[in-house]
């Protein structure tokens, strides 16, 4: 039986009509955030093959501490070894597949499998596999030691996140993320320490998030942040006050440099927090809002960096990691608490709680479940987009379908 393709599941005519100039294209149809065939291809021919984050450096602070996490069916561990470094590792013995670590640890000096004790060391080399020929040390006919460790992804840590690619295929990541590099080329990212973490689920499919990369909903979405259309577009003239600059593997959303300040935000961002520094020449940063495809975002103020972490766990459900980083003590120290808190609250809301929709991500959120339901209807399959503002989004849907179109062999 033939494997399903994309032009099988929402068929040519809308692909063809997607890929129009953005002014006069339709997105893609409901089936690619409703089909469980769609789904399946994307966990198939997509997430291997790119570079996908799946979570934060700042998780695993000191040696031997480690990660479990899911990702296209594959389970992972990504720890920190001896040396310090950041290593990602199949979460699966070299025995007879078994996970190996179940759930995160602190402090591991290695790692046992828990069916027939086969032991790793934090570097993913076989240590011991004990009685495997009778012999408490298998001594009389081992395993090779050499070609049975745990297989290594490809991994890369680049502004704190951990990528990975499963196929080994995709291009260096000097590469793949270079729209990306001079956007962060004259800050001092290493100066940043992880502050808070969060980690929920919500009913929508995952391409929404990417899709919400744009400030056209500003206003009507984040009542009580973004207040004010004058605040985003020249009312004269209708021109957008935020750069919207898809790139390759990259969305950016930059304010522009002669934007007028936002009403009332200054005072929520910036409080007494001290500013990420910069390295000596570097231009004068105000900020930006960056997403590496398929699924990381990072909004990095003056002195703030958030980044997030985006796992699909089905066609209309999705998983969120976010991290808050802070610059050296004032990620931690108590004179910076009221700072740090003022941050949270506008992402988050004062009562952290993400049904109560007065913070960025649950009003996000939940405009996405609302857009996941309407697409029951075949009316969702007329979509268009702004040209003013919504760039992004056209350039998302076509990376997207571009990376699906070669059929499976």
């Amino acid at each position: 039986m033939p494997k399903p393709t994309i032009e099988g599941i929402i068929g040519r005519d809308a692909m063809a009509a997607l890929a129009r100039p953005v002014d006069e294209a339709r997105g893609l149809p409901a089936a690619a955030y409703t089909s469980g065939e769609f789904h399946a291809l994307e966990q198939e021919a997509l997430f291997p093959a790119v570079w996908v984050g799946i979570g934060f450096a700042g998780d695993i602070p000191a040696t031997g501490d480690a990660v479990t996490l899911t990702l296209a069916g594959c389970p992972l561990v990504a720890l920190r070894d001896e040396a310090g470094a950041v290593r990602v590792f199949h979460n699966v013995c070299r025995h007879r597949a078994t996970v190996i670590l179940p759930a995160p640890a602190r402090g591991l000096a290695r790692l046992q499998c828990p069916y027939h004790a086969w032991t790793y060391g934090l570097d993913g080399v076989l240590q011991a596999t004990p009685f495997w020929d009778g012999t408490r040390n298998a001594t009389r006919a081992g395993v090779d030691k050499a070609t049975h460790g745990l297989v290594p992804v490809r991994s890369h840590v680049w502004n704190h996140v951990i990528f990975v690619n499963l196929d080994g295929k995709a291009p260096e990541p000097s590469e793949y993320f270079s729209p990306a590099f001079g956007l962060f080329a004259d800050l001092e990212m290493s100066s940043l320490v992880l502050a808070h973490r969060e980690t929920w689920e919500f009913a929508a499919n995952w391409k929404l998030v990417l899709e919400n990369w744009e400030n056209y909903h500003h206003v009507w979405v984040h009542d009580g942040i973004f207040d004010k259309m004058s605040d985003e577009v020249d009312l004269k003239t209708g021109a957008s006050y935020t750069q919207t600059l898809p790139e390759g593997n990259v969305l950016t959303l930059r304010r522009a440099a002669d934007a007028p300040p936002r009403a009332g935000i200054s005072s929520q961002i910036l409080g007494s927090l001290p500013p990420i520094p910069q390295k000596a020449g570097g231009l004068a940063f105000s900020g930006c809002t960056t997403a590496v495809l398929p699924n990381t975002t990072m909004t990095t103020g003056i002195n703030t960096y958030a980044p997030v972490v985006y796992t699909p766990l089905g066609p209309d459900r999705t998983r969120a990691s976010m991290a808050w980083y802070f610059v050296g003590s004032a990620a931690e120290a108590p004179e910076f608490a009221a700072a740090r808190g003022k941050v949270l609250d506008r992402w988050l809301g004062a009562s952290r709680q993400m049904r109560d929709r007065t913070g960025l991500r649950s009003q996000d959120y939940h405009c996405l479940e609302l857009q996941q339901a309407a697409r029951g209807s075949p009316v969702a399959d007329i979509v268009r987009f702004s040209p003013t503002w919504e760039r992004n989004v056209h350039h998302f849907q076509n990376w997207v379908v571009e990376r699906l179109t070669t059929p499976l062999a």
